[in-house]
C-alpha cells in the first residue's frame, strides 16, 4: 500500500481530532470569559449590598429620630397640659379665697397669684394642639381675667376701694372656671386609657377637630356664658377675620411705602424715616424707624394697599395742653387723611396725659365696628403717638345693611330700671364670625353702664357688654 495515501478511516479520525480541538478551544474561551465576568458580578453584588445597607441605616436613623422627636413632643404636651390643669385649679381656689380676705395686702397678694395663674394657663393653651375656636375663646377669657386682676391691683395700690359690683365679678368668673374644670375632668378620665398619647390625640381631622379638643369639651361662648368685660371700648378686640379683606389687591414696593409715610402720613412735617425690615404674616408689612422732634417711633405699612397698620411711640411727661375733644378731632383728621374714610370717634378714655380713642367708619349713620381703628394721642406734645388698624385691614368691605325692627320694639328687651344714654345703628361681628345689623343701646343701670346689641332683623339680644372703668389703668395700643 502506498504510504502517501490516506484511508477513509484515517480521514475520519483526523476530522474527529480537529473537531475535538475546536470544542476544547471553545470551552477554554468560555471558562476564560466566565473568569473575567466573576469580578464584575462580585462588584455589582457588593455595591448592591452597600446600597441596601445604607438604606437600612438611613431608615433606622430616620425612624429613630422620628421616635425621639415624638417622645420630646409628647413630653412638651404632657407638661403643658398638666401645668394648665393645675393652674386652672389654683385660679379657682384663689378666686374663691379672694372674697374672704379683709386686708389690702392680702387681696393684692392674691391678685398677683391669680395673674400668675392666668399667665401659666395662657402659656399652656399656646402650646397644646387645641382646635382654633376653643383655643381662641379660652385664651380671650384668661386674658380678660388677667387684665381684670391687673386693673383691680392698680386700684388698690392707689388707695381706692373696689365696689361690691366689681368684686362680684369674681363670682361670675368662678362659674366659668367650674365649667372649664368639668370639661378638663372629663378629659382626664379618658386619659386613664394606657394607649392615650397627646401626639396622637393632637392630630386634626378634616373638620379642624381632634381627640384632645373633643375631650376638653366646648369652650366657646356658645357653650359657656363668659362674663362681658370692656376695658377700652366695645368690640375693640377679638374681631379678627380669617382672611385679609380690607387692603385690596395692589402690591406696593418698599419705596412706595416710604413715599406714603413721607407724603401722606407725615406730609409737610420735618421727619427722618429709615427702612428697617419687613414682616411676612397674615398682614405683610414694610417696617420703618421714624424720628420726629428727637422722638422715636416705629411704623408698619402694609405691602398690599399701602396703609398704616401700626405706629408706636411714647408719651411725654407733663400736663395736658389740649382737651380730650381736641384729641378726638386730631385722631379723626389723622385717620381720614391717611386713607381711612368716614372715621368717627366711638370711644374715648384718658389716663394721665394720654387719650385713647377708638374710631370706626360711620356710613349712612351706621357704625361699622368690625373696621375699628385705635389711636393714641399725647395731650402734652399734641402728637399722634399710637395707631393700630389690624381689624380694619382684616375686615373692611363694602356692606349693605337692613333694619326691619323698630327701636321701640327693640327697647322692650331691656327690661326695667335703666336710663338710655344713646341709641345707634351698628354692624357688629359675632364670635362665630357672622356680621349682623343691630341697634346699640348704651344704658345706665344702678350697677354700671351696659351696651346692649339687639339684632335689628330678629329682635333678639345678640350681645351684652358691661363697661369696666378702673382708675389709673393705662391700656396701650
Amino acid at each position: 500500500m502506498d504510504k502517501n495515501k490516506i484511508s477513509s478511516v484515517d480521514f475520519d479520525e483526523e476530522k474527529e481530532n480537529k473537531k475535538s480541538k475546536v470544542n476544547q478551544d471553545k470551552d477554554t474561551k468560555k471558562k476564560s470569559n466566565a473568569q473575567k465576568a466573576m469580578p464584575i458580578l462580585i462588584v455589582i453584588i457588593v455595591t448592591l449590598l452597600i446600597i441596601l445597607t445604607c438604606v437600612l441605616i438611613a431608615y433606622y436613623q430616620v425612624n429613630k429620630s422620628s421616635k425621639q422627636n415624638a417622645n420630646v413632643l409628647e413630653g412638651v404636651y404632657t407638661s403643658s397640659y398638666y401645668s394648665m390643669v393645675d393652674n386652672v385649679n389654683n385660679l379657682a381656689v384663689d378666686i374663691s379665697k379672694y372674697s374672704t380676705l379683709s386686708t389690702k395686702q392680702a387681696k393684692l397678694a392674691t391678685l398677683q397669684d391669680m395673674m400668675g395663674d392666668c399667665n401659666y394657663i395662657l402659656a399652656g393653651l399656646s402650646v397644646l394642639p387645641i382646635d382654633e375656636q376653643n383655643a381662641a375663646a379660652a385664651t380671650k377669657f384668661f386674658n380678660q381675667v388677667n387684665g381684670l386682676c391687673e386693673a383691680y391691683a392698680t386700684t388698690l395700690n392707689k388707695g381706692d376701694a373696689l365696689t361690691q359690683e366689681e368684686e362680684l365679678m369674681f363670682d361670675k368668673i368662678g362659674l366659668v372656671l367650674d365649667k372649664i374644670k368639668a370639661n378638663l375632668n372629663k378629659q382626664n378620665e379618658s386619659m386613664y386609657d394606657t394607649n392615650f398619647t397627646f401626639v396622637d390625640a393632637g392630630i386634626f381631622d378634616s373638620t379642624g377637630m381632634n381627640e384632645l379638643s373633643a375631650g376638653m369639651g366646648d369652650l366657646t361662648a356658645e357653650s359657656i356664658d363668659y362674663p362681658a368685660m370692656i376695658f377700652d371700648g366695645p368690640f375693640s378686640s377679638a374681631l379678627e377675620a380669617s382672611e385679609v379683606k380690607g387692603l385690596g389687591d395692589r402690591e406696593v414696593s418698599q419705596e412706595e411705602a416710604y413715599d406714603y409715610l413721607v407724603n401722606t402720613v407725615y406730609k409737610n412735617r420735618d421727619v427722618d424715616i429709615n427702612y428697617e425690615n419687613e414682616t411676612n404674616g397674615d398682614i405683610a408689612t414694610y417696617n420703618f424707624n421714624i424720628v420726629i422732634n428727637k422722638k422715636k417711633f416705629y411704623a408698619q405699612v402694609s405691602k398690599t394697599g399701602s396703609l398704616l397698620i401700626t405706629l408706636s411711640g411714647y408719651a411725654e411727661g407733663g400736663d395736658a395742653m389740649i382737651m380730650s375733644e381736641q384729641a378726638m378731632e386730631m385722631a379723626k383728621t389723622f385717620a381720614n387723611n391717611i386713607g381711612f374714610d368716614s372715621m368717627e370717634p366711638v370711644w374715648l378714655e384718658t389716663h394721665e396725659n394720654v387719650a385713647y380713642i377708638n374710631l370706626a367708619p360711620v356710613k349712612n349713620s351706621i357704625i361699622l365696628y368690625p373696621d375699628l381703628v385705635k389711636v393714641k394721642v399725647d395731650l402734652t406734645s399734641q402728637e399722634i403717638i399710637g395707631f393700630e388698624a389690624v381689624n380694619y385691614a382684616l375686615n373692611h368691605v363694602e356692606r349693605q345693611a337692613t333694619f326691619t325692627v323698630d327701636t321701640s320694639e327693640a327697647e322692650k328687651l331691656l327690661g326695667f330700671d335703666y336710663e338710655i344714654l344713646k341709641i345707634s345703628k351698628a354692624i357688629i361681628r359675632l364670635d362665630s364670625g357672622k356680621e349682623i345689623a343691630t341697634y346699640e343701646f348704651m344704658v345706665d343701670r344702678i350697677d354700671g353702664t351696659y351696651f346692649y346689641y339687639i339684632d335689628a332683623n330678629t329682635n333678639e339680644i345678640a350681645k351684652t357688654l358691661k363697661v369696666v372703668t378702673m382708675k389709673g389703668v393705662q391700656k396701650l395700643i
